[in-house]
C-alpha cells in the first residue's frame, strides 16, 4: 500500500483517509482507551468504542443513530501470534484472526474460558511504550507526515488468577504490539509478541473448536 500524502491534506484516493491532526487524535484516543480499560478486561470485557464528545467512556449497545460513536479498531483488524514451538497440523506456523467480529468474539471466548477456570482474575500493566521510528535525513527530506504516521504501541501485561480446582496461583506475562493504519488511525494489527508461560495445545484446540473458521481453518469468515 502507498504511504499517506504529506502535510495535513487528506488523501482522497484512500477511502477513510484523514488529516494528520485527526490521525494523531485517533491514535492518542486508542492508546488512552487501552491503558484505561485493559486492566478491567475480566470485569467489563474488551472496550472497542468511544464517544469522542464525552471522552473515552465505555459505550455498549450502540445504535446506528449514534453517529458520534467511533471504534478504535479497524474493521479489518488482524490478530497474529507465532507460538515458540510449531503446533501440529492442521495449525499453521503463525496463528491469525482477521476481521473485527472474530477479533471481538475471540476476546469473549478467552474472557469466559479464563473466568471458568480461574477466580480473582486481574490484569496489571507492566509496560506501556509508544513506538515511533526516528526521523532519518532521507525521510525528513521526503516530508514529515510519512514518519509521523508510523506509530505502534507496545503493551506488556501480567495476568494473575487463582485456579478454581487447586487454589494455586496462575500468572502469565503477555507482550503485544498494536499497530495503527497510516490512513485511518485505527488499530489494524494486534501482534502478540510472547506469552509466558506458553499456552498448552489444549487451549488452541478449544479455541479452534469454538470457531470453525478460526486461524484460517475451514475457510475465511466474512464480517
Amino acid at each position: 500500500s502507498s504511504s499517506p500524502s504529506s502535510g495535513d491534506d487528506v488523501d482522497q484516493s484512500n477511502p477513510g483517509a484523514i488529516s494528520d491532526q485527526e490521525w494523531d487524535v485517533r491514535t492518542g484516543r486508542a492508546i488512552y482507551v487501552l491503558q484505561q480499560t485493559l486492566p478491567d478486561f475480566f470485569r467489563i470485557g474488551l472496550v472497542s468504542n468511544v464517544d469522542p464528545t464525552r471522552g473515552p467512556d465505555l459505550v455498549y449497545n450502540i445504535s446506528s443513530e449514534q453517529t458520534e460513536i467511533e471504534n478504535i479498531y479497524s474493521p479489518k483488524i488482524r490478530l497474529s501470534y507465532t507460538p515458540p514451538v510449531a503446533l501440529p497440523s492442521p495449525f499453521p506456523r503463525t496463528l491469525s484472526i482477521e476481521g473485527l467480529p472474530l477479533y471481538l468474539a475471540s476476546s469473549v471466548f478467552i474472557r469466559h474460558t479464563m473466568k471458568t477456570l480461574y477466580s480473582d482474575l486481574r490484569v496489571e500493566l507492566r509496560k506501556v511504550v509508544v513506538q515511533i521510528p526516528p526521523l532519518t535525513p532521507k525521510s525528513n527530506a521526503a516530508g514529515h507526515s510519512r514518519s509521523t504516521r508510523e506509530k505502534s504501541l507496545f503493551i506488556g501485561l501480567t495476568v494473575l488468577g487463582t485456579t478454581r480446582v487447586s487454589g494455586g496461583l496462575g500468572e502469565w506475562q503477555i507482550d503485544s504490539t498494536y499497530s495503527f493504519s497510516p490512513f485511518t488511525g485505527l488499530i489494524n494489527l494486534h501482534t502478540i509478541n510472547s506469552i509466558q508461560p506458553a499456552p498448552h495445545q489444549a487451549a488452541y484446540d478449544a479455541l479452534r473448536a469454538s470457531f470453525s473458521n478460526v486461524f484460517g481453518l475451514g475457510g475465511s469468515m466474512q464480517p
